[in-house]
């Protein structure tokens, strides 16, 4: 009975014992983990400090595989912070100056995004293209090219855009506003009440109508519509109309055919091979050229530029026509002086 016992106990020792390696088993991973962890930092730690194993070199190339989605500018340095993207961006302004055009438009092509401009005087229609660089406004307001119709007055600001003209800005005026031409009488039409001036600025032929409203100034005074005759210099106040007749509310006439003056002010400019001379009128601000003989002039070679003169004129319907410089010696212009210290 004893032994049986002992034995009986030895199997259940045997028993127990099982049972315990078997739970051992199961639960080894979980324990083991932390030492896994500290191995791995080690290795890793050898490799800061310059002890790089096979494997760790393959660890480092893997995470430079995994990486996720991201953006990469090619060529980002040459093309500066904010490269032009053709696809998705318009090209850039050309660069070159840029031409004032006024005139009126003739037509409008909304498909091909151009428009034809018939500029004021007898120049030849041209066509801009009009793109989305192009600014658009009509009476101030921004716009479209929807905006532009035929018969409008416009003023473009054109630029050359390799084989096109290209408009940078384009301005519609449909309200009646003030304009001004600057230049000299080279026609007068009573009967149909109109005035033919050469524009000053673009050399060309601006008609002009007149009315009994029209009224009339001069630089030296009161002046009629007998004053506005061929040769005479005027400015022209007006209200730009649709049907390219142009109304004007006031004419000031600047000189006439026979009319004689007295300027004051300083020599800008000196040509004694033409015997001719610029000078800054004092009284109205303005430059006026002058042409003289030799004999209005005391001594030739006194006459210099930057000196303040006075000199008496007549306007014979080309030009001025001096007969009497007189050099103000009291008195220097900025050059002299400059010249003189």
């Amino acid at each position: 009975m004893r032994t049986l016992f002992l034995m009986s106990a030895l199997l259940f020792t045997v028993a127990v014992t099982a049972q315990a390696q078997h739970d051992t088993t199961v639960t080894q991973p979980p324990q083991e983990t932390a030492p896994m962890q500290a191995k791995h930092d080690n290795a890793a730690a050898q490799q800061n400090v310059g002890e790089p194993s096979p494997s760790s070199a393959s660890t480092e190339t893997a995470p430079a595989v995994a990486t996720g989605p991201r953006t990469i500018l090619e060529n980002s340095a040459a093309g500066g912070d904010n490269p032009y993207d053709p696809l998705l961006e318009p090209p850039p302004l050309p660069k070159g100056p840029t031409t004032l055009i006024g005139g009126i438009v003739t037509s409008v092509d909304r498909v091909r995004n151009y428009l034809t401009v018939k500029p004021f005087g007898r120049g030849h229609k041209i066509k801009v293209v009009v793109d989305e660089r192009s600014q658009i406004y009509r009476n101030g307001v921004p716009t479209t090219i929807l905006g532009i119709q035929r018969g409008d007055r416009v003023y473009v600001d054109t630029m050359l855009d390799r084989d096109k003209v290209l408009a940078r800005n384009v301005r519609v005026l449909t309200e009646t506003g003030m304009a001004e031409v600057r230049g000299q009488v080279i026609g007068v039409n009573p009967a149909k009440g109109t005035i033919h001036v050469r524009d000053q600025l673009s050399a060309r032929q601006v008609t002009f109508a007149v009315s009994g409203a029209t009224r009339y100034s001069a630089s030296k005074g009161a002046a009629t519509a007998a004053d506005v005759q061929p040769g005479s210099l005027v400015d022209v106040q007006f209200a730009p109309r649709k049907d390219n007749r142009d109304v004007a509310e006031e004419i000031t006439v600047l000189a006439k055919p026979g009319d004689n003056y007295i300027f004051s002010g300083v020599v800008t400019n000196l040509d004694m091979r033409t015997n001719s001379l610029f000078l800054d009128n004092e009284s109205d601000d303005r430059s006026y050229e002058l042409h003289f003989s030799p004999a209005a002039l005391s001594s030739r070679h006194a006459l210099r530029v930057g000196q303040q003169v006075t000199a008496r004129a007549v306007f014979d319907g080309k030009q001025y026509q001096a007969s009497n410089i007189h050099i103000d010696k009291a008195k220097a212009g900025p050059a002299q002086e400059s010249k003189s210290q």
